[in-house]
């Protein structure tokens, strides 16, 4: 939507987050271990998130190995035969270290928005409003942000000032 002189209402710009007369409210708003990062905090802690979510993905499928040899174990085996126990305690060590890694990267800021293809989001203010910076696999920097109710899908461009 534009005013009479054609300039976007909703620019697309990063906010700093004590810029919002309500920025309280705003972080009571987000879901449980989310908080509001500025556009350089994410992009300081892109990097190490990225890294974060390649561990992710091989765990993920790992873990997927792990789980259909179990399947096939049990067409023959007894849940307590030792094969079957220690494969299903390699997959129990396998997702303890998944919530270690997840919660590493919590501490980044950022939120795994999808594993294949990897996609990372985390919470900041753009135009006075709680969104989300994205990044996917194959993009250099975040430069992309979407609103809160809306999808990757819908994902506009960063406008810095």
């Amino acid at each position: 939507m534009a005013d009479e002189s054609n300039t976007p209402l909703f620019s697309g710009r990063p906010m700093e987050i004590s810029m919002l007369e309500d920025s309280e409210e705003m972080a009571q708003s987000l879901p449980h271990n989310a908080h509001l990062v500025t556009i350089e905090q994410a992009r300081e802690s892109l990097s190490e998130a990225k890294q974060l979510l390649i561990e992710l993905q091989v765990m993920n499928d790992y873990a997927h190995d792990l789980t259909e040899e179990i399947e096939i174990l049990l067409e023959d085996l007894e849940p307590e035969h030792e094969h079957v126990v220690e494969v299903a305690d390699t997959l129990a060590t396998t997702i303890r270290n998944w919530q270690i890694i997840s919660s590493k990267l919590s501490l980044t800021g950022a939120r795994v928005a999808s594993l294949e293809p990897g996609r990372l989001e985390w919470y900041g203010v753009v135009d006075g409003e709680i969104a989300l910076y994205s990044w996917c696999f194959g993009e250099e920097d975040i430069e992309w942000y979407h609103h809160t109710n809306a999808t990757y899908l819908t994902r506009k461009p960063l406008i810095e000032a």
